[in-house]
């Protein structure tokens, strides 16, 4: 069994068994914590210095720890199913973010392994693939924030007139992996057709 305390003793750096706690709490609740996020940085090297540790920690509560050093990020990834815990409305807009994000890696348009959408081709998309309208402004932002909850994208300033512009980040291909996207895509008919309104 893991033992913090003992960790934090034969740390380099002045650790406390607490930090290694709210480490592992935080990669829990956020999922994903990225290097370059200021908030997520000190976890995420402490997580990487001790990977072996908190990957024995994450096993014990069914979840695979994943390390991107080229993305300089750490996934929680749980083995229960991803559409267990989405509701419709985000299961639908993960979708159509993978699918733009796979996009724009066959086209090489990724920058340190991100993806920038429009609003506008955000709409477009959703509107061509799910053959049904964006949710309006508010409800977009609050599935947005969802899926930065999951550590699938970021809100970004946009400089084209838009409030807002959606950077999809390469975390998307861990958590939503091809197993998980065909759970998503069996999962968002499946309850459309319970509540009577089948995807197209």
């Amino acid at each position: 069994m893991v033992n913090w305390e003992r960790l934090a003793e034969q740390s380099e750096v002045s650790y406390v068994s607490a930090d290694f706690e709210r480490a592992a709490y935080r990669l829990m609740v956020e999922q994903i914590l990225y290097a370059n996020d200021k908030f997520s940085r000190v976890a995420y090297h402490l997580i990487v210095k001790h990977l072996a540790a908190f990957r024995e920690v994450m096993s014990l509560l069914g979840v695979h720890l994943i390390h991107n050093a080229h993305h300089a990020y750490v996934a929680a990834i749980p083995s229960h199913p991803v559409a267990e815990k989405m509701r419709l409305s985000e299961t639908r807009l993960a979708l159509v973010l993978r699918r733009i994000y796979d996009d724009r890696m066959q086209s090489a348009e990724i920058a340190d392994g991100e993806a920038f959408v429009s609003l506008e081709e955000l709409e477009r998309a959703y509107k061509e693939w799910l053959k049904r309208e964006l949710p309006e402004r508010g409800e977009l932002r609050e599935l947005a924030q969802a899926m930065k909850r999951y550590g699938l994208v970021r809100v970004s300033e946009a400089d084209d007139g838009q409030p807002y512009k959606i950077v999809i980040r390469p975390g998307i291909v861990d958590v939503l992996s091809e197993g998980a996207l065909h759970q998503l895509a069996a999962h968002a008919p499946m309850k459309d057709e319970e509540a009577g309104d089948g995807l197209a």
